[in-house]
């Protein structure tokens, strides 16, 4: 069966700027039931997935508000988005925020009021009875920085290294001196800005988060400047479509394509200045769909199910519950062999990738208890403690192993940063068995 696909690969000079090597990881771009979606997929493997929300009030999305109320039993303030009163769009903004803004309706006299409209960024989105969680130092992402309103600060990655932080650090610091000495007004240009280097910043040529940088601080200046003319409710900043977002978040040197069968897609990558250092192909074949090519379904159903089969055999049980997750290590039809101690120990370090792995790509959150197969020897213990500890540090998503209970029951804490991947998948349209 042929399978065309049309590929963009654009060899400019702009390759040269990304030191890439030979990725593992791909993204595909696949509509279904009308909305958008997008896969990271890594070892022939589903390790996120996302899809288009067409929210009013996206995460990333500035507007001014206007402050509807001061919950001092909240520490907060609530502030409405839109002009429809109580139906409309609500958002909270915590208390530690509101010390130095300067309301754009009236003068600032250290207080925040009813009524006052104030510039806010959505960082989480609403649940249940909870509003949109609001921040006032507003941000913008690059795909080697981060630049957010602050003080002035300049931060790195935890996940750089010691070595790639210093580098960094001196880089940035040569190349700001240099511009000061050049134009003595740029000494004001960084002023009130924190730039963060993210995990990425290391593989780029220096040019990359030097454009960056002046790019994202200019587009922040011009948010702060046409604020002040603006009235209440009035949007000043839309954020990119989430799959820019995706692949923004990769590492530079770790996506070997992306792939996607809609045309428009296809066309937006490839004028945009974020990815022209990876391939983008447009897949066509009236035969058999890309979404079949991946069996996409097939991988959806085994990460949703409860019970995950490991190549040695052994299974895990993971339930999601209110307050925590439980996740339950069974040896199975696994063949004994060996004695049973070291037997069980390998399945045990087999289950710590494939538990960290279900947790990421299933986007499951809080308080994790693993319930591993009982080892006798300390020794063991310890490695599969230790395996625990790296494995976790790897997730993209903050994470990491707490402790060992007395009932010998493995903590793991995972940050919630958005929905699982069974609410993502509310509304996928599933093939027939």
């Amino acid at each position: 069966m042929s399978r065309h696909i049309q590929g963009a690969l654009r060899l400019d000079k702009e390759h040269e700027l990304y030191q890439r090597e030979n990725g593992t990881g791909k993204i595909l771009l696949i509509r279904n039931s009308g909305i958008l979606y997008a896969f990271l997929m890594r070892d022939n493997r589903i390790c996120k997935v996302v899809r288009e929300e067409k929210e009013s009030f996206p995460l990333g999305a500035i507007v001014i508000g206007k402050v509807a109320s001061v919950a001092k039993q909240f520490q907060g303030v609530f502030f409405s988005l839109e002009p429809r009163g109580e139906k409309g769009q609500t958002g909270f903004l915590q208390m530690k925020e509101c010390e130095g803004l300067k309301p754009l309706n009236r003068k600032a006299d250290g207080r925040i009021l009813s009524g006052d409209e104030l510039p806010v960024q959505v960082i989480k989105q609403a649940k249940g009875t909870k509003p949109l969680q609001l921040t006032a130092k507003y941000s913008l992402n690059g795909q080697a920085v981060v630049v957010k309103k602050g003080s002035g600060r300049v931060v790195y990655s935890a996940k750089c290294g010691p070595e790639e932080k210093a580098a960094l650090e001196e880089a940035f610091l040569i190349w700001r001196d240099g511009l000061i000495a050049k134009d003595a007004e740029k000494e004001s240009f960084f002023d009130g800005w924190d730039i963060i280097f993210r995990t990425n910043a290391p593989a780029v040529k220096a040019e990359v988060w030097q454009r960056e940088i002046i790019d994202l601080i200019s587009q922040l200046k011009n948010i702060d400047q046409i604020s002040q003319s603006r009235t209440a409710y009035s949007s000043l900043h839309k954020p990119e479509d989430f799959y820019l977002e995706l692949i923004k978040d990769q590492p530079v040197s770790s996506l070997e394509e992306i792939v996607t069968d809609e045309r428009d897609v296809f066309e937006a990558l490839v004028e945009h200045p974020y990815i022209r250092h990876i391939p983008v192909r447009f897949y066509k074949d009236e035969k058999i769909s890309l979404q079949s090519v991946y069996a996409l379904d097939t991988r959806l159903r085994e990460l949703l199910s409860p019970k995950v089969y490991m190549r040695s055999g052994a299974y895990l049980v993971i339930e999601p519950t209110e307050a925590l997750v439980v996740v339950d290590v069974n040896s199975g039809k696994a063949e004994k062999k060996t004695e049973p101690e070291e037997f069980y120990f390998q399945i045990n370090l087999e289950a710590v990738k494939e538990v960290c792995y279900q947790l990421s790509a299933r986007n499951l959150s809080g308080m994790i208890l693993v319930d591993f197969i009982n080892m006798k020897d300390r020794q063991h213990t310890e490695v599969l403690i230790d395996a625990l500890k790296k494995e976790t540090a790897k997730d993209s998503v903050p994470a990491r192993f707490v402790d060992l209970t007395r009932l010998g029951l493995a903590e793991i804490t995972r940050k919630k940063t958005s929905r699982t991947l069974h609410y993502v998948l509310r509304d996928w349209e599933w093939k027939k068995l």
